[in-house]
């Protein structure tokens, strides 16, 4: 019995850290990305599964595409409220930031001068929020499975061990027994 719970923890470890690697999948969302087609406003959508905030990142970098040092800028809006602002210049470097906001539409604004790229994008993890709940989730499910064998396997071996009804003596006098061409006769 004991290699058997052993098995079972160590389902549970397999399990949860399965779905600690789903959870923390991320969702990338590109706004303006160097080869692609500029545009000064876009829109953006976060949202998480199990919860009314989300966290996310905004990263981005700009590079100068004929070596002068150009002025860049970046703002993310959620309504009316400004939730990130930055300006600077291409000569900076590449930045990622973690905000935190309630789950909604954003608009991304991107300014640049003639001459610089672009690359702006905002990562967000949709189940994060709700890992508890699936820990909890997957080791319920688990241990439902293990008690589903035992009570399947015992039901299994019970039929197994059930011997087949022995035969009446009626039964057995009305049965007829064959060797070669002759037979018994039957007695009513």
């Amino acid at each position: 019995m004991k290699g058997k719970i052993y098995l079972w923890v160590i389902a549970l470890v397999i399990v949860n850290t399965g779905w600690f690697f789903v959870s923390q999948q991320s969702a990338t969302q590109e706004i303006n990305r160097p080869g692609a087609d500029f545009s000064e406003k876009r829109d953006a959508s976060i949202s998480s599964i199990g919860s009314d905030s989300s966290e996310f990142e905004i990263y981005h970098c700009f590079e100068s595409t004929n070596g002068q040092e150009l002025n860049a800028s970046v703002k993310v809006q959620k309504g009316s409220v400004v939730l990130y602002s930055w300006e600077g210049t291409t000569n900076d470097d590449c930045i990622t930031q973690s905000i935190e906001s309630s789950d909604g539409d954003l608009v991304v604004i991107t300014e640049v001068e003639e001459g610089a790229e672009s690359t702006v994008s905002i990562v967000t993890w949709p189940m994060k929020s709700i890992f508890a709940v699936g820990v909890f989730v997957f080791t319920i499910g688990t241990v439902l499975v293990a008690y589903l064998e035992i009570l399947v396997k015992n039901t299994i071996k019970n039929r197994l061990k059930k011997q087949p009804k022995s035969q009446t003596e009626d039964e057995q006098d009305l049965a007829i027994e064959t060797t070669g061409i002759w037979q018994a006769p039957i007695k009513l």
